[in-house]
């Protein structure tokens, strides 16, 4: 009896084992490609994601926070992160970064040569030293394919930069272009105008569907000319609800408005994800009912 019984509970076992594997199976084949730029308050963080393949863009100031969101996008089983990528040190884009190297294995880290002396940014130095973890440095022209659909390549900052200060660091953010299909997704940081400046009489392809807007908004950034450039249809702001800073700007809010720009911004919608469909080429803005 005792034997039937053992038996029939590993055949039962067995049987739900295989029913998990082809749902992963099937998830990882049938899965489309995604952007998220995630509501992490007043900060920045972006997820492309599709399958059990990632690239995490910044982190936030808060790693809870930050842990909260992407479990939403990636698979349960999925405890990988294949690329984490700090556009500059400042605390409110990498300090949420810690807590996914905590949680998450991740396989490579892309970062500038620029430093921070704050310790945020040495405790995150600490988190990668302590781990397998490849450590790239990026400049223009990197580029990072994803499996069978999209591809990321940095456009800024034009060559290796030595230490920062503080006081500039977002004047060398990585500027990133991510292309899917007919798609993309012009990824800014925290630039300045000036350095939208120095993008635009580089000749870098800066057309672009989705414009992640500079530095949530901030008026020292997205100049008309930098706009006029991009031609960009719609535009996102990752800023927090009732920032003390003022962010959006009134005078950027009026600029995208002038070019014809559709807004979206986090503390007004929360999350704001695009799933792009391999079969059209080309990435949509979603919401939660395609989770």
């Amino acid at each position: 009896m005792d034997y039937r019984k053992t038996s029939y509970m590993i055949i039962s076992l067995l049987f739900v084992l295989a029913i998990i594997l082809g749902v992963i199976i099937s998830h990882i084949r049938k899965a489309d490609l995604r952007i998220a730029f995630l509501d992490v308050g007043q900060g920045d963080s972006i997820l492309i994601s599709q399958g059990s393949n990632q690239i995490l863009i910044d982190g936030g100031k808060d790693g809870k926070v930050l842990l909260e969101k992407i479990g939403r996008f990636m698979p349960f089983w999925d405890r990988s992160v294949e690329i984490v990528i700090a556009t500059h040190p400042d605390h409110d884009h990498i300090s949420g970064l810690i807590d996914v190297l905590r949680a998450y294995n991740v396989h490579s880290f892309l970062e500038t040569k620029a430093k921070s002396d704050s310790a945020t940014y040495k405790k995150l130095e600490e988190e990668i030293g302590g781990r397998n973890i490849e450590k790239i440095e990026t400049a223009k022209g990197l580029k990072v394919l994803f499996p069978g659909s999209g591809e990321l390549e940095v456009l800024y900052p034009f060559g290796s930069i030595a230490k920062v200060d503080e006081k500039n660091s977002n004047e060398n953010s990585i500027v990133a272009k991510f292309r899917f299909g007919e798609s993309s997704f012009l990824l800014t940081g925290d630039i300045t105008e000036e350095k939208e400046k120095e993008l635009v009489a580089s000749g870098a392809d800066l057309a672009t569907e989705v414009l992640k807007v500079s530095h949530h908004g901030s008026k020292y950034s997205t100049g008309d000319e930098f706009l006029s450039a991009t031609d960009a249809k719609s535009a996102v702001i990752s800023v927090g609800k009732n920032n003390s800073y003022g962010h959006p700007s009134d005078e950027v809010l009026r600029k995208l408005s002038k070019h014809g720009v559709e807004i979206y911004r986090t503390d007004e919608i929360g999350d704001i994800f695009y799933k792009c469909e391999k079969f059209q080429g080309k990435c949509m803005v979603a919401n939660q009912s395609f989770l």
